[in-house]
């Protein structure tokens, strides 16, 4: 555990990074302003894509997020802002792009002074906590050692980190990415015993890659010794802390499933037979007219998986959603036993997608569809909408400022993130966005309601495309199997897709 700044000190840090005046209006208010406020629970999940029943998944099952959604609004069309864990997490939490915040990798920190989503509530008078990964940490090495990883101190007034076992958590442990692993995981699983017994840090030998290997294990332990489980468990306790102590909360608890190393009670792994698991529809030839920048995550570039080893990818990966699942239904139970619901806000966001053998394509960092779109369900009382669609185009960016309006606040200038609270009542309102703006390091994806417009840097003459560019029609061509860029038929709409995707890369550089 780990208490972070002291309330005054708090203020001053969040007044410092507001202009002039207008930071009395976020760091002068105090608990009185705050009383009739709503709660707010934020629950993440961790590479997750749209694998949830309520969404139309045929093999996965959710039922726990599912009920959620039966209570609020689930949006079919939201998106990360970057693909990767730490941008998408800072960017979320800021309401900024990665070009504005400057964080486009893993290892950076948001400054101090950055008026957060959480610091936002913080300095209205909401008591603030975390319990496990909001921010980036290492998946499983923060979790490992129990670390902060890139945490923004000031956003909380009380912050929790678990140290679980993962990979080598006590089971059935295989990885499908090296010929016999057996061994390995049971001489790392004595020397992680051997640190914690003597209260030292287990790090992870140099040349592991546990945090990108698809390792899969099938745990004798429970909730207890489970990473999710600690998570869920602790959020339970924060949330009983609250309703004694009374006041408004603003708790986010994170989930690091079904992020590698897939680790889950053997229990969650019923239903989910090898056999059974069906592979990604990929046509002979789909990656023809993909820019070679954009085939990173190919299965025969990176990962090397048979089909055999595919199909238990999947059923890991279904049982990992499975149990995460279980434990969002714990935090959803408790709400409800301490009559909470109908004072507080819940939102359930993945940081970005992921692939499951889409284009031959495993896990995250690409522009295609399955990496970007991401599962979003916003829970707020008193809105009209119950069990609803929304179509609208959401950024990830989008849930800050909406969150904010529904609590009554207003977030800082420094938000370049559009509130869609209106969409709670109606998920077929006008919606001012018109297109989604998603980053990768290496190239840009614009999204609008019918087309796709990707460029990636390092497209070579002679490559497939203009540029390293892909353009797909998604009303016609939604699973992403054609690329049109280059087609003489197209070529006005790529034109304007291109000038309104550069826009928006100049405005994010550019800031608010």
């Amino acid at each position: 555990m780990a208490r972070t700044l002291g309330r005054r000190t708090f203020l001053k840090l969040v007044a410092s990074g507001l202009a002039g005046a207008a930071a009395s209006r976020w760091a002068g208010a105090g608990a009185a302003r705050a009383a009739a406020k709503p709660n707010v629970l934020l629950i993440m999940a961790d590479d997750f894509n749209t694998a949830l029943s309520g969404y139309g998944h045929p093999q996965c099952k959710t039922p726990n997020l599912d009920r959620l959604a039966a209570r609020g609004t689930w949006f079919a069309r939201a998106y990360t802002q970057f693909p990767l864990c730490g941008p998408s997490r800072a960017s979320l939490m800021s309401g900024q792009y990665p070009l504005t915040n400057g964080i486009r990798g893993n290892g950076r920190k948001l400054p101090d002074a950055c008026v957060t989503w959480p610091a936002l509530f913080r300095a209205n008078g909401y008591w603030t906590g975390r319990a496990s990964k909001i921010y980036h940490m290492g998946v499983p090495g923060n979790i490992f050692t129990g670390d902060d990883g890139t945490d923004h101190a000031p956003s909380w007034v009380e912050r929790y980190n678990v140290s679980a076992m993962e990979t080598l958590s006590p089971g059935k442990a295989e990885d499908v990415m090296l010929a016999d692993s057996t061994h390995l995981y049971d001489d790392l699983r004595k020397k992680w015993l051997a640190y914690r017994g003597k209260g030292g840090k287990f790090m992870i030998p140099s040349g592991n890659h546990q945090g990108s290997d698809f390792v899969i294990v099938e745990a004798d332990g429970g909730d207890d010794v489970m990473a999710d489980g600690m998570a869920a468990t602790k959020g339970i306790e924060l949330l009983r802390e609250r309703a004694k102590a009374g006041g408004p909360f603003f708790l986010a608890v994170g989930f690091v499933r079904p992020h590698v190393p897939l680790v889950a009670p053997r229990r969650s792994f019923d239903g989910y037979d090898v056999p059974g698991m069906r592979l990604a529809e990929v046509p002979e030839g789909d990656l023809d007219d993909v820019p070679r920048a954009a085939q990173g995550n190919t299965n025969a570039h990176k990962y090397k998986l048979d089909a055999e080893d595919q199909r238990k990818v999947l059923r890991g990966y279904y049982a990992s959603v499975s149990y995460m699942d279980s434990q969002a239904g714990r935090l959803l139970d408790e709400l409800e036993r301490l009559n909470l619901v109908d004072n507080t806000i819940v939102v359930f966001a993945s940081d970005h997608g992921y692939h499951l053998g889409e284009h031959t394509m495993w896990q995250k960092m690409s522009l295609m569809e399955e990496s970007i779109r991401v599962p979003l369900i916003v829970a707020a009382p008193g809105r009209a909408a119950r069990g609803a669609r929304c179509n609208r185009l959401v950024e990830l960016a989008d849930v800050y400022p909406t969150v904010a309006a529904l609590a009554g606040l207003e977030p800082p200038s420094s938000v370049q993130g559009m509130s869609f609270a209106a969409l709670l009542d109606n998920p077929d309102a006008p919606f001012a966005r018109k297109d989604v703006f998603v980053d990768v390091g290496r190239g840009f994806c614009l999204r609008t309601d019918k087309w796709a417009y990707m460029e990636y840097s390092g497209g070579k003459k002679g490559e497939p495309g203009s540029a390293g560019a892909m353009l797909y029609n998604m009303e016609a061509d939604p699973k992403q199997f054609t690329n049109l860029s280059g087609k003489p038929e197209v070529a006005e709409v790529e034109a304007a897709l291109r000038r309104r995707l550069h826009a928006r890369i100049e405005a994010a550089k550019k800031g608010p």
